[in-house]
């Protein structure tokens, strides 16, 4: 069962672990992997150690022969397919807007805090994300489609809410339609393969957290909650990303509870991950078993099939990550 969380944190602390930092980001559009060639507006992006590129307002991003992954709202993966582009219209965590330019996008959602949002835009039709969900959006033909979740689509013939299993054609008058949620192709099978990945990294990270103290010694619980982001305070809190070295990635890690994803992953916290430990098949994590395990555990099986799956994963893919465990830095 997800957890809900509460608050909007807004800066940078370190975790006591030699795994990761903590970050939650203060804007979205950070640019986490690219696969092939990809602009940024019309300078090609090539992967630095321990820089994350930032498209900024206004800013266009764009793929070739291959693909991307972009981090919007902590918890929330913006992943676009090859022949694609993407316009960042607002970065703003309370008001995140993409405009999709051609191509194909596919959004995971794994949590929408009530006071972030996420809005799709299309020749003038917005589709703004309402829940935990996953999303796509094609140019050509242009459709809209709700796997798991629940949109608000606006249009000038009118406003259409889809929900799990739905979709609608865009630019014309809206309708919403079933489709088989089972008909995939290649660009969502590599966004469920980085969704496993991601919550593999995130089974590491929450055990590192956990057991090295960066949660309830000197780093997130402490620093994090009790006001070192300038006054947050009291429990709840949104999470954020955080950078493990293993990887090679930024992972969401939620405060509290535990996560279930749309592809069938988890997200644990640093004090769940002890209880849930993920349930590793094929070098994928296909879901939890809700018996009680070590931090040990957990985490054993998560590098193990991190090294089953690298290859199938990240081969040949140029992450803008830091390979020495700093922070990575958003390049702000």
């Amino acid at each position: 069962m997800r957890r809900s969380t509460v608050g909007l944190a807004i800066g940078v602390v370190a975790a006591g672990s030699a795994f990761a930092q903590y970050v939650i980001s203060a804007h979205s559009g950070v640019v986490q992997l690219v696969e092939g060639r990809a602009y940024l507006n019309d300078t090609v992006l090539e992967g630095k150690f321990g820089q994350f590129p930032d498209i900024k307002d206004n800013q266009e991003f764009r793929t070739e022969e291959g693909r991307a992954e972009i981090l919007l709202t902590p918890g929330v993966f913006l992943r676009i397919g090859a022949n694609s582009a993407i316009k960042m219209l607002s970065t703003r965590l309370t008001d995140t807007q993409v405009e999709i330019l051609r191509g194909s996008a596919i959004v995971e959602c794994e949590e929408i805090p009530k006071d972030n949002a996420i809005t799709l835009v299309h020749n003038g039709d917005s589709m703004l994300l309402v829940k935990h969900g996953l999303y796509r959006i094609d140019s050509d033909p242009a459709r809209f489609k709700v796997y798991e979740g629940e949109a608000i689509v606006k249009a000038e013939s009118g406003q259409l809410t889809l929900r799990s299993g739905k979709e609608t054609s865009l630019g014309d008058a809206l309708m919403a339609t079933s489709f088989d949620k089972n008909d995939t192709d290649a660009l969502y099978n590599w966004s469920s393969r980085r969704a496993g990945y991601v919550a593999q990294a995130n089974a590491s990270s929450a055990t590192a957290m956990n057991t090295g103290g960066g949660y309830f010694s000197n780093g997130f619980f402490n620093s994090a909650l009790l006001g070192g982001f300038g006054g947050l305070g009291g429990f709840g809190g949104l999470g954020g990303w955080q950078y493990n070295s293993m990887f090679g990635l930024y992972t969401w890690v939620p405060y509290q509870g535990m996560f279930s994803s749309p592809f069938g992953y988890s997200f644990f916290s640093p004090a769940t991950v002890g209880y849930y430990s993920p349930v590793v098949a094929g070098g994928y994590s296909a879901g939890r078993t809700p018996v009680p395990v070590s931090t040990g555990s957990a985490f054993a099986r998560a590098t193990s099939a991190r090294s089953a799956s690298s290859a199938g994963m990240g081969g040949g893919a140029r992450g803008f990550s830091s390979a020495s465990g700093g922070h990575g830095g958003h390049g702000r």
